[in-house]
């Protein structure tokens, strides 16, 4: 397989990595941040002690990161696989979601001792913010 970066619109990279970080911040604070904290087990002192360890340019800055680098990727393959509609590009985001976020994120979990509601929360919202970085990226050719 080539890479033909001429085919990437780094625009829709950059808005759908960007929307991946708004979303996240939605998600983990506003719907879903007390419960995912409680099934951690976390109390208020140990959200401040781990956010102390990480300044917040470090940490919101590496999300940042990440998120465009997996809008990259999802760019490249759209690109390589020919997707060119919202759709399409959904399509791809449920496929990249089911097998490699789903799967792999439930072999780790398996082998862990934490809360099931935790695998929920978080694959929920890698379901979420793959289908919609697809559907943009497949769509904003």
């Amino acid at each position: 397989m080539t890479i033909d970066f001429s085919e990437i619109n780094f625009l829709a990279v950059l808005v759908a990595g960007l929307a991946t970080f708004m979303l996240g911040g939605i998600w983990y604070m506003a719907l879903f941040g007390k419960l995912w904290m409680k099934l951690n087990g976390y109390s208020e002192e140990k959200m401040k002690e781990m956010q102390a360890l990480i300044p917040p340019p470090l940490f919101f800055g590496g999300m940042i990161v990440c998120d465009l680098v997996i809008a990259l990727v999802v760019a490249i393959l759209a690109a390589a696989l020919k997707v060119s509609t919202p759709a399409g590009g959904a399509l791809l985001g449920f496929l990249i979601w089911l097998g490699p976020a789903a799967a792999i994120r439930m072999t780790s979990h398996l082998a862990s001792d934490r809360h099931f509601g935790l695998y929920f929360i978080d694959i929920s919202y890698q379901l979420v913010y793959l289908v919609m970085m697809g559907a943009i990226l497949g769509g904003w050719r």
